[in-house]
Formats: C-alpha cells, sequence, structure tokens
C-alpha cells in the first residue's frame, strides 16, 4: 500500500510529513510513496523525502516514488533533486 503524499507540501506540512515517513520507515517493509496529489512541494518536504529515502535504503529497505504529478517532477528539478533515484 502506498503512502498518498497530500496535495501541499509546503513548510507547514514539513513536520507531520517527517513524522509519518519516519514511523514508516521504521516498520522496515518496501516503502512506496505516490506523488500525483502534488499541486506544491516545498524545499523542506523535499529534504525530508530524501532523508526518507536515504534511510530506507540504509536499512536494506526499498522505496519507490510513484505517479510523481507535474507541480511535484517541476520543484524536484528546480532544487537538483533527482526523482529516478528513489
Amino acid at each position: 500500500m502506498a503512502y498518498v503524499l497530500p496535495p501541499r507540501l509546503d513548510t507547514a506540512a514539513a513536520p507531520p510529513l517527517r513524522v509519518a515517513l519516519k514511523k514508516l520507515v521504521e516498520q522496515a517493509q518496501p516503502l512506496t510513496i505516490d506523488g500525483s496529489a502534488v499541486e506544491q512541494i516545498g524545499q523542506a518536504c523535499l529534504q525530508i523525502l530524501i532523508a526518507a529515502r536515504a534511510a530506507a535504503v540504509a536499512q536494506g529497505q526499498s522505496f519507490a516514488l510513484t505517479a510523481v504529478s507535474i507541480p511535484f517532477a517541476d520543484a524536484a528539478a528546480l532544487a537538483a533533486v533527482d526523482l529516478s533515484a528513489a
């Protein structure tokens, strides 16, 4: 089952996103993130996603980012974040 990201991932959304992804990584199961609903994403949330990916990979878990929306992809490209490595 995929974790669906909310449409707005601004600075206010960063702390709850961090908590949610931390819990998912701690479950030590494959992690799939659905980015199709994202309409806005800020640098803080991009950093949290990168950290969650690194934590999952460090534990030997798979981490997949699926169905990335155009605004999500654009923000990631602007921040030089490689979503294909997710």
